[in-house]
């Protein structure tokens, strides 16, 4: 059973109900303990009592069963805030607009699913005061009006957004909570990626966005009862806003920009949640999902080895003394191998799981966590080491001892997961720590599209020195393309307690997460150029074969900036040419998409993180602090 399924499955009453991913064997028949919402394919959101669980899962009708797993809010640099002083003289940061074109997304929808909209900003309002927006729905909300068959939240319509306008507290007026999507008071994420995708422009300074004349869909993601699993969001919210969007959108054009994440999972397309995507592009022409591809390359998350036979890897897995925080630790390798798994205590404690089995991690009368080992992941058929400590556990270096006793292949991937606060993250250590393969654990279907940050400021354009790399750990190419995600000027929530004299509407961040709605915005721009539906092979097509190349060799593609740069006007240009519709095509797998595609850009990740761990250690900083404080030395260099 999957892990986390374990934990989900003792976390509470057998007569909660619980919300469930499964991937059934025939999507027309499924077991009775469930009650389907969503469905992609064989693979569907669900419904069941916590007590049938188990026999959920051993139903023969059952291919993967998955409890709920989060999805947080991603790592945000917030390097400067716009300043207190008028936006003409403030510091120039490097903000695209495709202006230059006459298509501005009029006819489109575009969705963000994502934390925090304030939509009483200028920029998502028309020139009579009214809301762009065609819906908001809060899944955090209550209120009486939950969609169906969710059956959680609130959907606040356009007549409802209207109607809050007029008032002098519009958030109250709506009961939307802006502010808990604000912790730091320094602008909500979602705001600021939507003005990037469809932002008017109406506050002075600022530059238009991508889609101006798009129809907006907002989606506040939540959690639903996970307990110690619960942060930002979770997969079956994230799939159900997915679902609510493409019902919403009735066939009409729809781009929905996804700017979210975490480090876990095989990052391999096999997953339920890449799955569905997969199923559900594949099935409905005028659809597409842009993603950010994560802005992890340095957070030392990430590892990988090769064991042979009667050979031992030892992996550090080092936790902070203030990590008040659960840590999750994951490692994925072969299904034809067999290996003896062994975790070593600070103290010196050794738990040792054969394959196919699980254990309680216990210290005397203390419960530190648990350790499963489980035998061929019914998604990936891989073999799984799941590792959770609970808060409390022991600080300090834990040991991961790995020793080949049956080995055909070797090959291993680890990832620790992001905490939800992103506060003391436990790492590996640096000489251990890589940089490639670190892409976002939802990122990795074949069909969406994956998008990384360059920095748009410096003259040769390099990667940022955060965003993530690929490949896939099944060796595909993401991200597929870069945009512009260093020092992004756009819209800034209010803040609490309204605006003061002199406070700016606008503020600057920084991540794959302000990339992410340039390409989105793209594509709804491709949409109305087309004047005829786009198949998702023939959006990716076009815009893909349209990117500025990168400087490395001709025809090879990079870790970090994917086939090249995002070129608005090429990839508009480049639909507007196409006359018939090509032949859809039944493969999922690129066959041009090979190992050897990534070319030299590999050779030196395991450097990439060096001097993060000194850095930290040495200056006391939290991870997201020493990025920020090399940032600006990091992309001085080259951007291979």
């Amino acid at each position: 059973m999957d892990p986390a399924l374990w934990q989900l499955s003792e976390a509470g009453e057998e007569d909660d109900e619980v919300s469930v991913v499964l991937r059934l064997v025939d999507e027309a028949r499924a077991p009775e303990t469930i009650r389907i919402v969503a469905r992609f394919g064989t693979v569907v959101t669900a419904r069941l009592r916590r007590g049938d669980i188990r026999r959920t899962w051993e139903n023969e009708l059952v291919a993967s069963m998955k409890a709920s797993r989060s999805v947080a809010l991603p790592l945000v640099f917030e390097e400067e805030d716009e300043p207190q002083h008028a936006p003409e003289t403030s510091p120039a940061s490097a903000r695209p607009s495709p202006r230059r074109i006459p298509e501005d997304g009029s006819g489109v929808i575009v969705a963000a699913c994502d934390w925090g909209l304030d939509f009483t900003h200028p920029n998502f309002r028309n020139a009579d005061g009214t809301t762009r927006l065609l819906a908001l729905w809060d899944q955090r909300g209550s209120g009486g009006n939950p969609p169906q068959p969710y059956g959680y939240g609130h959907v606040h319509t356009r007549e409802a957004i209207d109607a809050a306008l007029t008032q002098a507290d519009p958030f109250g007026a709506l009961g939307y909570d802006l502010h808990a999507s604000d912790q730091g008071n320094r602008g909500t994420h979602g705001t600021h990626v939507c003005d990037i995708l469809a932002g008017s422009g109406r506050v002075p300074g600022s530059t238009v966005g991508f889609a101006p004349g798009a129809a907006i869909v907002f989606v506040e993601l939540t959690s639903a009862g996970m307990g110690e699993l619960d942060d930002f969001g979770d997969s079956v919210a994230l799939l159900e806003a997915l679902d609510y969007v493409r019902k919403l959108a009735g066939g009409k054009p729809c781009v929905i920009n996804l700017s979210a994440g975490k480090t876990g999972g095989e990052h391999r397309g096999t997953n339920p949640f890449e799955r569905a995507v997969d199923t559900m592009l594949a099935r409905q022409d005028n659809l597409a999902l842009v993603q950010s591809v994560g802005n992890y390359a340095n957070t030392a998350m990430h590892t990988h080895a090769r064991i042979g036979p009667d050979r031992r890897h030892v992996l550090e897995w080092r936790i902070h003394p203030r990590d008040r925080t659960p840590n999750e630790l994951e490692i994925w390798y072969s299904g034809q191998d067999e290996l003896d798994v062994t975790l070593v205590s600070p103290p010196g404690d050794r738990f040792t799981v054969p394959l196919g089995e699980k254990l309680r991690l216990e210290h005397g009368l203390e419960h530190w966590g648990n350790f499963y080992h489980r035998r061929l992941e019914p998604n990936s058929q891989l073999n799984h080491v799941d590792i959770f400590l609970r808060p409390g556990s022991p600080p300090g270096t834990w040991k991961v001892e790995l020793y080949g006793r049956e080995v055909l292949d070797g090959r291993l991937h680890a990832w620790i997961e992001r905490d939800a606060g992103g506060q003391h993250q436990s790492r590996f250590s640096r000489r251990q720590a890589t940089s490639s393969y670190t892409t976002n654990t939802i990122c990795n279907s074949y069909r969406g599209l994956a998008v990384g940050a360059y920095d748009a400021t410096a003259p040769d354009r390099p990667a940022t020195r955060f965003s993530s790399r690929g490949p896939t750990a099944d060796g595909r190419q993401k991200p597929e393309l870069v945009a512009p995600g260093y020092r992004i000027r756009a819209a800034r929530s209010v803040p609490r307690g309204g605006w003061s004299p002199g406070d700016s509407q606008l503020t600057v961040k920084s991540g794959s997460s302000m990339a992410s709605p340039c390409v989105a915005g793209t594509v709804a721009l491709m949409y109305q150029a087309a004047g005829r539906p786009l198949s998702i092979n023939e959006v990716r097509r076009a815009l893909i074969g349209s990117v500025d190349p990168h400087p490395g060799p001709d025809g090879r593609s990079s870790a970090r900036l994917g086939y090249g740069y995002l070129d608005t006007e090429a990839a508009v240009a480049a639909v507007r040419g196409m006359t018939a519709r090509a032949a859809p095509s039944e493969a999922l797998v690129d066959e041009d998409w090979r190992d050897e595609d990534f070319g030299d850009d590999y050779t030196d990740d395991e450097h990439d993180v060096e001097g993060f761990e000194d850095e930290v250690d040495e200056l006391g900083l939290d991870p997201e602090a020493a990025f920020r404080s090399r940032h600006a030395q990091a992309t001085k260099g080259s951007p291979w």
